[in-house]
Parts: structure tokens; sequence; C-alpha cells
């Protein structure tokens, strides 16, 4: 397991306030909340996700529908489940776009592309912190 300050900012840039969303969201998860769950790192954190998405998720069934594991985890995403907390609708999506300083205002432009790519953004910095912590993650292709 390495050791990696998911929330530097300056060697994550933008990306570090998303890492830190996500890992919050793991935290405030209504999973993790019901089973009583603290986490001691981000190793945890992740691995926590990743294995209830394996359990819930990862059957050979969506595997052959949607093989591309970012995506899959993006599917997984759009059924809300129960081990990340993130938003949803659009109004608080974009909000959050706003926060990050992706978008400039409610009506900008990109607010839909930003929307539509939400699931896929937010599945792509999980794989993107299960690298950084060390996570090995092949086992779910």
């Amino acid at each position: 397991m390495k050791t990696y300050n998911i929330s530097d900012r300056v060697k994550n840039g933008r990306n570090g306030s998303q890492f830190v969303y996500i890992l919050d969201g793991i935290d405030e998860s209504s999973s993790a909340t019901d089973q009583g769950k603290t986490f001691a790192n981000d190793f945890e954190r992740i691995a926590f996700f990743l294995g209830t998405f394996d359990s819930e998720y990862n059957n050979a069934y969506n595997k052959r529908i949607c093989p591309n594991l970012q995506a899959r985890i993006a599917e997984y995403l759009r059924g809300l489940p129960s081990c990340l907390s993130c938003a949803f609708t659009y109004y608080d999506i974009i909000g959050q776009g706003i926060a990050w300083g992706i978008l400039s205002g409610r009506d900008d432009k990109k607010a839909d592309k930003f929307c539509e790519n939400w699931f896929n953004v937010l599945a792509f910095r999980v794989l993107q912190i299960a690298d950084k912590v060390g996570y090995n993650y092949t086992k779910l292709y």
C-alpha cells in the first residue's frame, strides 16, 4: 500500500478536490455509516467502494454487456449505490461543477455536457485514486 496524500492540491491541481469529493462521499455513504465503518486511510476507502462494486454489480453478465471497467463503474454509479454518496440531480451536479471551477454558471453551455459525463468522470477518478493508493483492481476485469 502506497502512502499518498490524495488531497494534495499542489500535486493534483483541480483533481485533488475531485478526489476528496469521492473519498468524502465514501465516508458519508449510507453503507459506511450503517455498518459503522471508519476508514484509517484512502486505501481502505477505495477498497470498500470497489469491493462493494465487485460484489453488487461486477458479475459476468454486466462484464459481457459492458466490457470496459470504467464504463461499468459509471453504470453502477448511475444506479446510486449506497457505498458512495454523490450528487445525482442536474442542479446539484452543476453546483458541484461550479464549486470545482469547471463551470462558470448554471446557464453555462457546458453544463449539459458536464452533467452527461458526470458519472463517467467519477468512475475515472475512482480508478485514478485506486492507482495512486496502490489498490490492485485488475481482478475486477
